[in-house]
This record gives C-alpha cells, sequence and structure tokens, in this order.
C-alpha cells in the first residue's frame, strides 16, 4: 500500500472575518493546517507526498513544512468552489498525482488540527486489512446536530451517510457521525471520477456521496471509530480558542508526564515542536514556540517570550525576557525585562540583565552585562563585566560595524564602544567613556570632556527658567 495524504483547505472560511485564509490562523504559533500535516508526516510507514487542495488566488503554505523540506505541501489548485468531491477530483489534474504511484489516498481537513498520529495509523491499519475497501472514520455525539449520520442496514454494514438537512426524524436520532477522515483506494476515485452529482439545493458534491456509490456498485465500506475531539473543525474564532485550548492542554500534559513543572498549564503556551527537559519549572504566562528547545532543571518566567530559542541545562529566564533564536548556556541569568535577539549566543553561567538588548552578541563563560544596555555585534570574553548603560555603536547609517571585547575586561558605566573597535584582555574602560580606538590588552582607557564647576549657576538656570515660563502664561492669558 503507497499512500497520498490529502489535506482539504480550498474553502473560504469566510466565518472566520478575518483576512488571514483560516487554515493559516495561529494555533500556538503554529499555523492551523501545520497539525493535520504534522499527523499525515508522522505515520511509521510514511507517505509518498502530501498534496494541499487550495483556492484559485492560492495559499501560502511554505512554512508549515519548514521542518520537513523532504516532504513538502504541494498545492492542487480547486478551480471552482464545487464541494469536498470536486477537491478530491482537482488532484487528477496534478501531474505528480498522476504520475505518482499511490494505491491510495487519505484525506483529512485542513482544518482538523486535533486529529493525531495514532489515529491515523489505526485508519491505515484497517485499510490493509481491507485494501480494496473504502475505509472512513466515525464518532458518536450526544448531540450529532449538523453532522452526516451514519446509515447502516439491519447486519450493521454501512450502506451511505446522510446530511442532516435530508435526513428524517429517525436519521436524525442516529448518534454515529462522519468524522470526514477518509482512506480510499485510487481504483475507487477512478471508477466515479465525473460521476458524482452535484447537490440540488446547494450545488457542491460531496465526498460523503462516494459511500452510497461504492455501496450500489458492490464495493465494501468499512469505519473506525474516533473520539468526537478528532472531528473538531474550525469555522468561526471562537472555535479556533476551543481547540486552542484542547491542544495547549493535550500538549502540556504530555510535558508533565515527562517530568516538567507547570505552576498554571492553563496559562501557559508551548508549542507541538518544543522540547522541555525534566525539572524545568515553567510559570504562568509564558509562551515557547516553534523549534525552541529547553534543557533540564532550567527555570522560565511569568510572561517569558521563546522563539526558536535554545536554552541550556539549569539555566534561568527570569520574568518577562522575549528570545527570538538566540542560544542560552548552561546556568546562565537572564533577564527581567531583557530582550535577546536573533544570533545571541550567551556561554556558561553568563548573565545578561534587566533592560538589556542584544543582538548578534557573544557572550563568554561568565560574562556579565547586568544593566540598561545594548551590545549589538559583539563579541565578549570569558569573565568580563559590561556596566550598566553600554552602547555598542554597531550602525553608521549604511552598514553594521563589530566589537570584540577580550576576557576579564571591566567596562565602565555609560560606555560607547564605536565599531569597529577591539579592547584587549584584562583593558579597563573608565565609566563615561566613547571608545573610538582599539585598546591595548591591560590598558586604561579614560574619555572625558573637562568638567566646569560654576557656584551660583543653577540658582540662574532656574531663575531664568521661572521667568521665561510665567511670561509664557502672561502672554497666554
Amino acid at each position: 500500500m503507497i499512500i497520498d495524504g490529502v489535506l482539504l483547505a480550498a474553502g473560504a472560511g469566510t466565518r472566520m472575518r478575518s483576512p488571514v485564509p483560516k487554515v493559516l490562523s495561529p494555533v500556538l504559533g503554529e499555523p492551523l493546517i501545520s497539525y493535520p500535516y504534522r499527523a499525515l508526516a508522522g505515520l511509521k510507514e510514511g507517505v509518498a507526498s502530501i498534496h494541499v487542495i487550495v483556492p484559485p488566488a492560492g495559499l501560502p503554505v511554505d512554512s508549515v513544512h519548514r521542518n520537513r523540506p523532504s516532504l513538502p505541501l504541494l498545492p492542487v489548485v480547486q478551480e471552482w468552489p464545487d464541494g469536498t468531491w470536486g477537491a478530491c477530483e482537482a488532484l487528477f489534474s496534478s501531474r505528480i498525482f498522476t504520475e505518482g504511484s499511490a494505491t491510495h489516498l487519505l484525506v483529512l481537513n485542513g482544518d482538523g488540527p486535533l486529529v493525531d498520529t495514532n489515529l491515523l495509523e489505526a485508519l491505515v491499519a484497517r485499510g490493509r486489512e481491507n485494501p480494496d475497501a473504502l475505509v472512513l472514520t466515525t464518532a458518536f455525539l450526544d448531540n450529532p446536530t449538523g453532522y452526516g449520520r451514519i446509515l447502516r442496514d439491519p447486519s450493521g454494514r454501512v450502506t451511505g451517510i446522510r446530511e442532516e438537512s435530508g435526513a428524517s426524524p429517525e436519521e436524525r436520532a442516529i448518534r454515529e457521525v462522519n468524522a470526514g477522515i477518509y482512506l480510499i483506494p485510487r481504483t475507487i476515485l477512478h471508477e466515479a471520477r465525473g460521476r458524482i452529482l452535484p447537490d440540488p439545493k446547494k450545488g457542491e458534491r460531496y465526498l460523503t456521496d462516494l459511500v452510497a456509490r461504492v455501496v450500489a456498485g458492490g464495493g465494501a465500506v468499512r469505519t473506525l471509530e474516533a473520539h468526537p475531539d478528532a472531528m473538531r473543525g474550525v469555522n468561526t474564532q471562537e472555535e479556533l480558542s476551543r481547540v486552542t485550548a484542547l491542544l495547549r492542554e493535550r500538549i502540556n500534559r504530555g510535558h508533565m508526564e515527562r517530568g516538567v513543572t507547570f505552576l498554571d498549564p492553563g496559562r501557559t503556551d508551548v508549542g507541538p515542536e518544543v522540547e522541555i527537559g525534566a525539572g524545568t519549572v515553567l510559570f504562568p504566562q509564558s509562551y515557547l514556540e516553534g523549534r525552541t528547545r529547553v534543557g533540564a532543571n532550567c527555570r522560565i518566567g511569568m510572561g517569558v517570550h521563546l522563539t526558536n530559542a535554545e536554552v541550556s541545562d539549569g539555566a534561568v529566564i527570569r520574568d518577562y525576557v522575549v528570545a527570538v533564536e538566540a542560544t542560552v548556556g548552561p546556568g546562565a541569568v537572564v533577564g527581567p525585562f531583557a530582550h535577546l535577539r536573533p544570533g545571541t549566543r550567551l556561554g556558561r553561567e553568563s548573565h545578561v540583565g534587566n533592560f538589556v538588548e542584544t543582538k548578534k552578541a557573544v557572550l563568554g563563560e561568565r560574562a556579565k552585562a547586568n544593566h540598561l544596555s545594548y551590545l549589538g555585534d559583539v563579541t565578549v570574553g570569558d569573565r568580563t563585566n559590561v556596566g550598566a548603560g553600554t552602547i555598542t555603536c554597531n550602525y553608521d547609517g549604511y552598514e553594521k560595524f563589530s566589537t570584540a571585547i577580550g576576557a576579564d575586561v571591566f567596562v565602565g558605566s555609560d560606555t560607547q564602544l564605536v565599531a569597529p573597535v577591539s579592547v584587549g584582555d584584562g583593558a579597563v574602560i573608565a565609566a563615561g567613556s566613547t571608545v573610538v580606538e582599539d585598546v591595548p590588552p591591560g590598558a586604561l582607557y579614560l574619555s572625558r570632556s573637562d568638567s566646569q564647576l560654576r557656584p551660583e549657576g543653577g540658582h540662574r538656570y532656574h531663575r531664568r527658567r521661572a521667568q521665561k515660563k510665567n511670561s509664557s502664561k502672561k502672554e497666554s492669558t
């Protein structure tokens, strides 16, 4: 059995009331469609390819498969909005599909993020037992309103799917519904091509009509019962928030089972690709997304936002830190209120404190920048201390330039390092200096303008300013 995956994503999604295509709506830092894609991509024996049915305007789905470049999403345009069967028929215009060797299609809705690989594995296993049968998932609902009902004969064999709009009162009482996930032999698709008629009321052709056609032709239909959550789709912003909450609970529970502590799991968002080591504690309102990796025995404070970041064992990320594509070394301490921009690499036991921003900054072991600094395009050696208010002046309006600070350097407060410039090991930069030339190892650099002390200058200043303020008030009246 060779399987092609198909994600149905050509719907307009008008009820979302958003300019963002529905299947690209964000869920825990990932596009909505990435969840069913991940379920397909995770099949043990794999899929030959994954097609996504898109509207004529197309759909930007490149970000969905960025972590699996060998299994891209292959767009297939559905030229006319003529229903789910029309979406499947659109595949026959795809050269990759028609020239491919797939024997079966595994069809999912692109807006169903709660489908997991385990369910798809069970569906494929059922198909291997019945390679010529159409296999579909069903679910039992206490309130089946709005869903197509599964029709069976007295022996229990499936005879069709009845949409609610055409169901009799007896059929509406049926609790078993269509969950919208199918494994379809390619031969069945070919035989039904051009033969599924539009619904007389809506003018659309439905994939569900394929079931009755297979039965009428003497073919076999098999079912697999799924948990009701697996069939949850997203059509409104409210439904998006509900599936997000369910995914948050599912993902966080998995991490807790592996030894991660969530102080408030309902208010902590962790994306599906994030890895967290045992013994790590996550405070509420933290948000970890993308390919973020957090080691063991770390502390992630309140309001922390990590995107594609790497945090090593024993590191502490204090409250309200933002880190994007940054690396934090073992035992390092960051924050609170720090911003680690792309290219930042913090060494073992280094410290980056409150209101410090870094960009392409490499700090060595036990280096410190604890207060109110900007470090951009810079390397800082081991054990160097960067004082409060230090700035690397790395941009002249046209180009970026680098600063190199050696080991065991003391950089005094309120220092400006005008790149390109280097500071040698063991040097001392006096507070308030503007460094415009290379500083040799062990040297002292001092740069200050002559100071002036005028004993009565302060009083004169205040009198002058007060007189000006009072005269302005008189003129305004």
